[in-house]
């Protein structure tokens, strides 16, 4: 390990900057997309946030835009204009290891990057670089001092659900940290991640910076499904029972005296191993983090009107667990407690590994097999009172941090009858599951078929897993996508229809390729067949495999973008436009996209094993008239 101030280069900090920039862009990308098919002013990002959204006075306009307004005027300065960036060469576009093209954004991150070093040479003096280099050394001299403090962040409400307009609308604080700050705790929390992973245990997945296994990342979601399904392989002969495992509200309930005294003792550890390192200003840093924020004391209240006016969010509020609290007796006098971490703030991940990795440790004692991936855990063993004992270890564990344990749902409480006698119950049975799947934390219940009195799957990481292992997307991230598609459709209809200036194929074609982009990636006729390293919502569910359910789930998937798409073909004409709205636009090939671009073949059927699946799978699937009873309430 290095100093912690040898992290704080000129290169790294410019690194982070051109990958923030990078994000600016696409975001603007995709506002750029819209403004194209339309006239309306509704969709013209270049008009300026405060003539945008700001109708009264400046006491009235919502943190988030003052905040936002003021992180690109910031970023704006230290950054040279778009139009200035240097193109990147050929070779550039290509990624060495997959000699692929790479995405967007890192094409836009490089080509900056770039930019900045050739105006080093030929143009120091530039007032753009002057500033980039004042900002720089700014930073490096707050870090060296031991004495920067944090502000408190701006908090933007993130609405949970779809927003209502009678009812109520819970909201997730989301801080957000000044553009100086955000540089800070980024590359400090890229430091203690290193310093302390040696410390943490194999079992957890998130927020780490040790290597799979095979090598080849970063430990990642996908791991864990990897290791379940070993694990069920490996007692194949046998049923297991589980226990899924979460927790209320956890970065808002987080104690702070916990979270020091936890820090403090790994900073002990560390100064042990790394003599010759002073953990002194990283320290501050860390625990700057903690004072610049707490929910008791910084979000917002339901009686904030004025507060919740200014993002149009009616009766919104921030659920907390104060009546768990009490319930728990955790605070005699919570008021002179400070609890809750920043969401969104670089080093709320670490400090959940921090606190955690106490629990890590005590449920591995009871033998069973036990993995967490930042606040969700799951434990498994063939062994009921072997699971039921990790289970209880882990839910003390989790008082005596003073965190909140979902309360757990087991045996009957798991089942229902069905209250109705339609033929759906005959067809259906006599038990529901629907409690089973609502159930945050459940168990230990018993991963077997419904004949053998079990519940056939689990949920982990936004996959689901049946006794056979067999592997599909988890229902909430599965109507995540579909939600997603319909999104994109609904933009381009409201866009246009306020004033529609491309043609009908360029509106549709704009549409379907963000609808592919999002979906399996930068997919075309030339590399449908190898592209792989764009960022969507495929390398979400590496692990998937071909089988009844996983079928069935793609090829909804493909279906519900196909409807929509056509839907948008119907309802499309061609506009009527003035001259001097017109936009010429260059003769298109003409592309039907189906099979390369489809989520099916780009997901499933591109897997070099699928030949070993494919005959049985088929088979299985004709076989099915109906999905069974586990499927139905999944």
């Amino acid at each position: 390990m290095k100093e912690f101030e040898t992290y704080f280069s000129n290169d790294e900090i410019v690194k982070y900057l051109c990958k923030l920039r990078a994000k600016v862009a696409n975001t603007r990308n995709k506002k750029h997309l819209i403004h194209l098919l339309t006239d309306s002013e509704r969709y013209n990002y270049h008009v300026k946030d405060s003539e945008k959204y700001f109708f009264g006075s400046e006491e009235n306009v919502c943190s988030f835009i003052k905040y936002e307004k003021e992180f690109l005027i910031q970023l704006n300065k230290i950054l040279p204009p778009r139009k200035k960036w240097v193109n990147l060469g050929r070779k550039s576009r290509i990624d060495r290891i997959t000699n692929q093209a790479i995405t967007s954004s890192k094409r836009n991150e490089y080509s900056l990057n770039k930019t900045i070093k050739s105006y080093r040479i030929k143009s120091p003096n530039e007032p753009w670089l002057l500033a980039l280099d004042q900002f720089i050394n700014d930073i490096q001299i707050s870090v060296k001092s031991g004495t920067y403090e944090i502000p408190t962040p701006t908090i933007f409400p993130k609405l949970k659900n779809d927003k209502q307009i009678l009812g109520d609308n819970e909201c997730r604080p989301i801080s957000l940290f000044n553009l100086k700050d955000r540089i800070i705790l980024s590359i400090t929390n890229k430091y203690l991640t290193r310093l302390f992973d040696r410390y943490f245990e194999d079992c957890s997945y998130a927020f780490r910076s040790k290597k799979n296994k095979e090598g080849t990342s970063v430990l990642n979601h996908h791991d864990c499904i990897k290791e379940i399904l070993k694990y069920k392989h490996q007692n194949s002969n046998k049923a297991l029972w589980v226990a899924e495992c979460d927790m209320e509200k956890f970065y808002d309930t987080v104690n702070h005296k916990v979270a020091k005294v936890l820090f403090d003792e790994l900073i002990v550890k560390c100064k042990k191993d790394f003599q010759t390192l002073d953990f002194v200003k990283v320290s501050h840093i860390f625990n700057q983090f903690l004072e610049c924020y707490s929910f008791n004391t910084n979000v917002p209240p339901p009686e904030d009107l004025k507060y919740w006016e200014g993002y149009s969010i009616p009766n919104g509020f921030f659920k907390w667990v104060a009546s768990e609290f009490k319930q728990l007796g955790y605070y005699e006098d919570i008021e002179s407690e400070r609890i809750g971490i920043p969401q969104g703030g670089a080093l709320s991940g670490l400090i959940a590994n921090i606190m955690l990795n106490v629990a890590d440790k005590v449920v591995l004692q009871s033998g069973a097999f036990y993995m967490r991936f930042c606040d969700d855990m799951i434990i498994m063993h063939a062994d009921k009172t072997t699971c039921e004992v990790g289970k209880e270890l882990y839910v003390n564990t989790l008082k005596g941090l003073k965190l909140v344990p979902h309360r757990f749902k087991n045996g009957a409480e798991l089942v229902e009858k069905r209250k109705d006698k339609s033929k759906e119950r005959k067809k259906l049975g006599e038990n529901s599951y629907e409690p089973f799947w609502k159930g945050k934390s459940k168990g230990p219940f018993k991963w077997d078929s419904l004949n053998e009195n079990g519940f056939p799957w689990i949920g982990f990481v936004g996959y689901e897993i049946n006794y056979e292992g067999k592997v599909r997307v988890r229902k909430k991230s599965f109507l995540k996508e579909i939600k997603k598609q319909n999104e994109v459709i609904e933009e381009v209809l409201k866009a246009v229809k306020l004033g529609m200036r491309k043609s009908k194929g360029s509106v549709t074609e704009s549409a379907i390729h963000r609808l592919v982009g999002m979906s399996v990636g930068r997919v075309s006729l030339k590399n449908f067949e190898t592209v792989s390293n764009d960022l969507c919502w495929k390398n979400g569910f590496k692990e998937l495999k071909p089988n009844k359910y996983s079928i069935q789930q793609i090829k909804q998937l493909d279906r519900n973008r196909n409807r929509i798409y056509y839907d948008l073909l119907k309802e499309l004409k061609e506009p009527e436009l003035e001259e001097e709205n017109k936009i010429e636009s260059k003769p298109r090939q003409v592309i039907h996209f189906n099979k390369p671009f489809s989520y099916y073949y780009q997901v499933l059927e591109r897997r070099k094993d699928i030949e070993s699946y494919q005959e049985p799978i088929l088979k299985e699937f004709q076989n099915d008239s109906h999905l069974d009873e586990e499927s139905l309430n999944a």
